[in-house]
């Protein structure tokens, strides 16, 4: 057996015997500083918000679906009890007249339409107290439904006043158009009238409606992430949705679209059963069954509200936090320096929308400009390098920082040789020999 010690030549085998050594280890990756996020730290595509919306919601459901169950349940009582006071005994099964029929549908109507808006302004809020938990999701942190309440308790009175601004100026939007229609039907004008104010106030309202609701949608997720107060949220929307309206648009429609669909035609399918069935055993309810009925129908609404509106808010505040990032580069930002608190990050900065209304009190830094250096005397030529002001030039031919031959550095120079002013000219010399004029 060969010696463990013996050694070879260059190029040859290893003697029998020997083991290569192992390579040293490699050393171990740092780790990536980046977040880690479900959703995209990034300007999001129309499906990314729509996956962002359900993906918030999934991550923080105390939070979310709590504050969307008390808002819910407020609006639909509020709707119950109207329906209540004003349908009655109008529920029932069969219509025997035309007049009753016409009469239940318009109650019926008016009471769909308070509980429509009455929605739109839970979305509204919900919006705005639940950007924070879109802040804190984006950064890959969870939020229990005591930080959701904490984090909005100093904004609420701000977010209640411009959730109603813009509800109030969509309905604005919608009032003026119908108002030639409104008035035709009061004063009972002839129908071509009616049919004609119809016609063109009716598609006006629609237009309207959408295009106030899509520049003012961002201004409650404004209000709480930047603190900001209602006239000044709603100019930092328009300025937000500026240049991007259409895919703002899109982007609402389609949210609306599933929420309608899922709220409406979905989710209520087993309370509107029910509600046949108690039905069948009595076609004209009253007293304990009137109540109900109305009830179950109550619940339903209650739970497919709870379960719907936060994705609606969800689509808003993730289209806020889009805006940002592609107006501001806010995503590059936030993945440079990872903020401490999430929600301070979110703090506009001095120079961040412009005109856009009084912006936070932050702290500013005095910017204290040094005073210029001394220039030269107006008029006067600015002095070559080396040279200050006040001193000659150097003599013709000689350049500038050495001395004439013969003198030290540092001597001062010899004052030039006086000139004598020329004379009269005197009689000219002979000509050479032959040379001829």
């Amino acid at each position: 057996m060969a010696d463990s010690g013996a050694w070879a030549t260059p190029g040859s085998a290893l003697p029998e015997g020997t083991r290569a050594e192992a390579p040293p280890p490699e050393p171990a990756v740092a780790a990536d500083d980046t977040l880690e996020t479900e959703i995209p730290l990034r300007p999001l595509g129309v499906s990314e918000l729509l996956d962002g919306a359900i993906t918030y919601v999934r991550r923080n459901p105390r939070a979310t679906l709590g504050l969307s169950a008390i808002l819910t349940a407020i609006v639909q009582v509020i709707v119950t009890a109207v329906q209540y006071i004003t349908l009655g005994g109008r529920i029932r099964a069969d219509v025997r007249t035309p007049m009753e029929l016409t009469r239940t549908l318009g109650l019926a109507s008016v009471t769909s339409l308070v509980g429509l808006f009455l929605t739109a302004y839970v979305v509204l809020l919900l919006s705005g107290l639940l950007a924070p938990v879109m802040a804190r999701t984006l950064l890959g942190r969870a939020t229990s439904f005591g930080q959701a309440w904490q984090a909005t308790r100093s904004h609420r009175a701000r977010l209640t006043g411009t959730a109603a601004a813009v509800l109030a100026m969509v309905l604005l939007a919608v009032a003026l158009p119908l108002a030639p229609l409104v008035a035709a039907i009061a004063v009972n004008a002839p129908a071509a009238v009616q049919a004609l104010t119809a016609i063109f106030g009716v598609p006006l309202a629609l237009v309207l409606m959408v295009t106030g609701y899509v520049w003012f949608a961002l201004a409650t997720p404004a209000a709480v992430l930047e603190r900001r107060g209602a006239r000044a949220a709603l100019r930092r929307s328009t300025e937000l949705v500026r240049g991007r309206w259409w895919r703002m648009m899109g982007s609402l429609t389609l949210a609306l679209v599933i929420t309608l669909f899922v709220e409406f035609l979905v989710l209520p399918v087993p309370f509107a059963v029910a509600q046949e069935i108690m039905l069948a055993f009595d076609k004209e309810p009253h007293g304990w069954m009137l109540v109900a009925v109305i009830a179950v129908g109550a619940v339903g609404r209650v739970i497919a509200g709870t379960l719907v509106n936060p994705f609606n808010a969800g689509v808003i505040a993730l289209m806020y936090a889009d805006r940002r990032m592609r107006r501001e580069a806010f995503d590059l930002e936030l993945q440079m320096e990872p903020p401490a608190d999430p929600l301070a990050a979110w703090l506009p900065g001095p120079l961040t929308a412009a005109g856009s209304g009084p912006q936070p009190k932050m702290p500013r830094q005095v910017l204290v400009t040094p005073p210029p250096p001394p220039g030269p005397p107006f008029g006067a030529s600015p002095p070559r390098p080396g040279q200050g002001f006040g001193t000659p030039p150097p003599p013709p031919g000689q350049n500038h920082g050495t001395p004439p031959p013969g003198q030290a550095f540092g001597t001062p120079h010899p004052p030039p040789a006086p000139q004598m002013p020329p004379g009269p000219p005197g009689p000219s010399a002979p000509p050479p020999p032959g040379w001829r004029r």
